[in-house]
Parts: structure tokens; C-alpha cells; sequence
């Protein structure tokens, strides 16, 4: 059984309103899709479980976090400085598959802070692809990702009054990887006929290996998955009908 490993933090800082990047001088040898447990002594002062997230970047020794402050946890990470000590679990779930994906037209497309985990991805794609990411204010994080991608298109809803979703068309790809809200993954799924649709969905968890229950999201055949233990990354078809 995996046991949590203790890393120090590098650099905490926030990059856009409320988004902060961190990175943490530990080494989990992750594959583009998976994530990790997170957790600090500072959660001891309150009744707080570990955090899910996924793997941003990371380089030998050091793996980089995006995260958005939604509530206590997030908010006492925002406060962490250089060197405090953290605790990570994983690398967990399964990954996006890049078996296929050689020589194919392929889109990535992120909403909102489901641009975590997409820019390792992209560095690892052997073809380069078009990037479409969409937020609800002010874009960010987008330059990371223009050295290995081909084409860069991004919306903002309050400036542009436009999703996502209405950037691409699906069809227009053999390969697309996504990942952001559900409502966002659900609408390129309905859209899509014809292009692989591999989504990384997003879910409280408790645990992270498949054993509170606490993450599952019923099945296009009314079975259950367990995000953190079957996923975090699917072929659409087995989430959506």
C-alpha cells in the first residue's frame, strides 16, 4: 500500500485572483492524468481531510500544483511559505492514454481550473495540438502551454459571453482530451460522433484509493465509478449515455 511521502515546498505563489501555483521539492514519477493527496499539519487545526489534485507539472525532484481557493483547505494552502512541509499520496488513478495518439488531429480543451492537469499532458504528446481553454473571468496559465501546442483559443464568459464548448468542433478532431466542470465534458460528449473523448472529471474525494465511496459518479450503464479508483480519466462513453 502506498504510504504518504514528505516534500517541501519551493514556491507558493498566486498567479491570478484566488489561483496559486505551488510547487514542492518531491519527485511521485507521475504519468500526464494522474493525482495525488495532499495534506498539512496545518489541517490538524481543523477537522480537515486530505486534498485532490492533479499532476500540474513536475521535473526530477520537484512536482507543480494549480489550485483555486473554494474553502478552508485551499484557503490554508494559500498561506503556506517556501520550505513548510507537506505530505503527498500517490501518484493515484489512471491517466490519460497516449498509446494511440501519434500522427492523430488532436484538441485539448480545459474549463476553468480543469487546466491543471493538461499542461503535463501536453508536454508529453508526441504531435503538438490545438488548445482551447475557457474561463468564467480573466484567463491564466495560458502561456505555460504555448510552447507545445500548436494553436491557443481561449474565452472568458463574463468578457465574451461564450463557452468553451462553442469554441471547436469535436468533429473536427480523431483525439480529444479534456478536462473541467462535468456540464463542460457532457456538452463536448453530445456534440461529438466521430473523435476519441477521453475526459478527467473532477470529484471530492475522502480517501483517493477507492475505498470510502465518497467520489463515485454513476456509469452510462447505471453502474458506479469510483473517480479517484477507476479514473480520474475516461473514454466519455462509459460516464455519459
Amino acid at each position: 500500500m502506498k504510504a504518504y511521502k514528505k516534500g517541501r515546498i519551493i514556491e507558493n505563489v498566486e498567479i491570478s485572483k484566488d489561483i496559486y501555483k505551488m510547487i514542492i521539492d518531491v519527485n511521485l514519477s507521475a504519468e500526464p492524468g494522474q493525482f495525488f493527496m495532499f495534506r498539512t499539519e496545518s489541517f490538524r487545526d481543523e477537522p480537515l481531510l486530505s486534498r485532490p489534485f492533479g499532476v500540474c507539472d513536475q521535473s526530477s525532484g520537484s512536482l507543480t500544483l494549480l489550485y483555486q481557493v473554494v474553502g478552508e483547505g485551499t484557503d490554508i494552502m494559500a498561506d503556506l511559505t517556501s520550505n513548510h512541509e507537506v505530505k503527498l499520496l500517490g501518484p493515484l488513478g489512471n491517466g490519460f492514454n497516449l498509446e494511440n495518439s501519434a500522427n492523430k488531429k488532436i484538441a485539448v480543451v480545459a474549463g476553468g481550473i480543469g487546466i491543471a492537469p493538461l499542461l503535463y499532458l501536453v508536454k508529453n504528446l508526441e504531435s503538438k495540438v490545438d488548445f482551447y481553454a475557457g474561463f468564467t473571468e480573466d484567463p491564466y496559465f495560458i502561456d505555460e502551454f504555448r510552447p507545445y501546442v500548436d494553436n491557443v483559443t481561449c474565452a472568458s464568459f463574463k468578457k465574451d459571453g461564450i463557452f468553451v464548448t462553442e469554441l471547436f468542433d469535436p468533429n473536427d478532431y480523431d483525439l480529444i482530451y479534456a478536462c473541467g466542470p462535468n456540464g463542460m465534458l457532457k456538452s463536448i460528449h453530445e456534440k461529438n460522433t466521430s473523435a476519441e473523448l477521453q475526459i478527467s472529471m473532477e470529484s471530492h474525494m475522502a480517501c483517493g484509493i477507492g475505498a470510502c465511496l465518497g467520489c463515485t459518479v454513476e456509469s452510462s450503464d447505471g453502474e458506479f465509478l469510483r473517480v479517484c479508483k477507476d479514473g480520474p480519466v475516461f473514454n466519455s462513453k462509459e460516464v455519459f449515455s
